[in-house]
C-alpha cells in the first residue's frame, strides 16, 4: 500500500475541484444494509459515496463485488476504487478519509438483565455472532468463543434477530444498526415482538472504513467532496433519514 497522503494535499492546494467530471466504477459490497442495499442500490455508506463524488464533479457505477475479489480487480483497472476497506485488507490503493464507522455490540434483551462486562463474559452464554466474527473481532474474542458450546456464526442476520427477540439465546453479536435494520422488516415483525428493550454491550470500539482509490487524485477529490458533505449538513441528513426506517425504541446502553 503506498502513502498517499502527501500527494493529496499537494493535490488539494493545487486544484480546488475535479478539473474533468469522471464516471467511476466502484465496488460495493453485495451485503450490509442498512450501510448497503444491494436490491435498491441505497444506503447510509452508499449514499454518502455517492453524494461525495458527486460533491467533487464526479458520477459513481457500483460494481457489487465480495472483499476477496477488490486486489485483483483493482490490479488490473476493473474497477476505480473500492467501499467498505481497510487497510488490513492488503490492498494497494490510496485510503481516503473514513467517511463511516461500523459499530459492533454484544447485543442483549433489556428484560433478561444479562451483564456482559468484558469479551471473557462471553465463554459462557449462548450467542450467535455473524458469519466470520471470530476472525474479525480480535483474539481475545476468539479465545472467549472457541470452546463455548452455545456459541455460533450466521450469515444470515434475520435469524440472530428472530433468535434474540424470542428469548432462545441470550446475545448477539452485531452492529446495532444492521441488527435494528432487520428487527425492522416485516417478515422479523410479524413473528416476535421487536419492541423489547435492548441493552448494548460495548465491548469492540467502532471500526472505521475508506473508499479505496487507485487514483490519488480521484482520492483527493473524494475527500474534498466528503468534507463539504460534512460542512453542508448533507451527511448528518443522509443519517438521519435511514435511522428513520429502523426500528425505533430499541436499544439502552449498558454503560
Amino acid at each position: 500500500m503506498f502513502n498517499c497522503r502527501l500527494i493529496m494535499a499537494a493535490l488539494t492546494l493545487a486544484v480546488p475541484m475535479a478539473a474533468n467530471a469522471t464516471d467511476l466504477k466502484i465496488a460495493v459490497p453485495r451485503w450490509g444494509p442498512p450501510y448497503v442495499i444491494p436490491k435498491s442500490l441505497t444506503g447510509i455508506e452508499y449514499d454518502i459515496v455517492k453524494q461525495a463524488l458527486a460533491n467533487a464533479g464526479h458520477t459513481m457505477t457500483p460494481m457489487l463485488t465480495v472483499l476477496a475479489r477488490i486486489p485483483k480487480e483493482m490490479q488490473t483497472g476493473t474497477i476505480d476504487a473500492a467501499m467498505t476497506m481497510r487497510p488490513e485488507t492488503g490492498t494497494d490503493a490510496c485510503y481516503s478519509d473514513t467517511h463511516i464507522a461500523y459499530r459492533n455490540y454484544a447485543i442483549s434483551l433489556e428484560s433478561r438483565d444479562i451483564h456482559i462486562d468484558t469479551i471473557a463474559d462471553l465463554a459462557d452464554k449462548s450467542v450467535v455472532a455473524f458469519q466470520n466474527a471470530h476472525l474479525y473481532l480480535g483474539d481475545a474474542y476468539h479465545k472467549a468463543v472457541q470452546t463455548n458450546p452455545g456459541y455460533r456464526e450466521e450469515a444470515n442476520q434475520v435469524v440472530q434477530a428472530m433468535l434474540l427477540y424470542s428469548g432462545r439465546i441470550q446475545a448477539v453479536v452485531a452492529d446495532a444498526n444492521i441488527l435494528r435494520w432487520y428487527a425492522a422488516q416485516p417478515d422479523v415483525r410479524s413473528k416476535v415482538d421487536v419492541t423489547q428493550k435492548l441493552r448494548l454491550h460495548p465491548l469492540f470500539p467502532p471500526t472505521d472504513h475508506y473508499v479505496a482509490f487507485r487514483d490519488p487524485g480521484l482520492c483527493a477529490d473524494f475527500n474534498r467532496g466528503l468534507k463539504t458533505l460534512r460542512e453542508n449538513g448533507g451527511y448528518d441528513r443522509i443519517i438521519a433519514h435511514y435511522q428513520s426506517l429502523l426500528e425505533s425504541d430499541l436499544t439502552t446502553p449498558d454503560r
